[in-house]
């Protein structure tokens, strides 16, 4: 019974002892703490544009493509002509026609030249709207765009 005992209470005073090197306190860490920059390739705004209407371009043709393959497939409202080449696949180039023009602070709007692999071309009008938004400190921008089919001005005589 003594060595239990003994046992015991050497084992109270080894853990009750304040070692300097056992305690760990717990820091607190703030976000400022932990806050990540990642650094991008400068890209030029024009060819951030260009990206962004080539996939979102593409992305209209393969829901045409989608929806002539499968009736059964409808978008809700509808997807309306945007090109008037009828056999359109797939996006080769997207060029800018003439400057930027600034519609607000938020909307830019761009005379656009699209080749299509089938070696046609088209153009149309795009609008990107950009917005900022902030998450948790972090400052993040937002692009959304739209497209109009140029109107021909086509005159008889």
């Amino acid at each position: 019974m003594k060595q239990f005992v003994f046992v015991i209470s050497l084992f109270l005073i080894l853990s009750c002892a304040n070692n300097a090197s056992m305690n760990k306190e717990a820091e607190s860490v703030t976000s400022a703490d932990v806050f990540l920059e990642e650094e991008f390739a400068p890209i030029a705004i024009e060819d951030a544009y260009a990206v962004l209407i080539s996939e979102k371009l593409q992305d209209y043709l393969d829901t045409q493509i989608l929806e002539k393959q499968h009736p059964e497939f409808k978008i809700k409202g509808g997807i309306s002509e945007l090109f008037t080449t009828k056999d359109a696949k797939e996006i080769q180039q997207v060029q800018f026609i003439g400057q930027p023009e600034i519609v607000s602070d938020s909307i830019t709007k761009l005379k656009t030249l699209v080749r299509f692999a089938n070696t046609k071309t088209d153009t149309i009008i795009s609008y990107i709207k950009t917005s900022s938004t902030i998450i948790d400190g972090v400052k993040f921008k937002t692009s959304k765009t739209t497209f109009e089919k140029v109107k021909s001005s086509k005159t008889t005589h």
